[in-house]
């Protein structure tokens, strides 16, 4: 009788482990490609930035 309630523990806690490693390596992954793209992003304006800087300098020495 006591058996089954020692294994119906370990098969939920089994289940219940399962889950929660599903669900984080599901947000790691997501966060990971969350990341690569927000990269991709940022370095892209600050490609942008470096060129404004090239074209603000160039004016400025025009002005001089």
């Amino acid at each position: 009788m006591q058996a089954w309630i020692v294994f119906a523990a370990w098969g939920f806690a089994i289940v219940f482990a399962l889950v929660v490693l599903g669900f984080a390596g599901y947000e790691i992954s997501w966060k990971a490609r969350r990341l690569t793209t927000e990269r991709a992003r940022l370095e892209q304006l600050m490609a942008e930035l470096a060129q404004l800087g090239t074209r603000l300098q160039a004016a400025a020495d025009r002005l001089r």
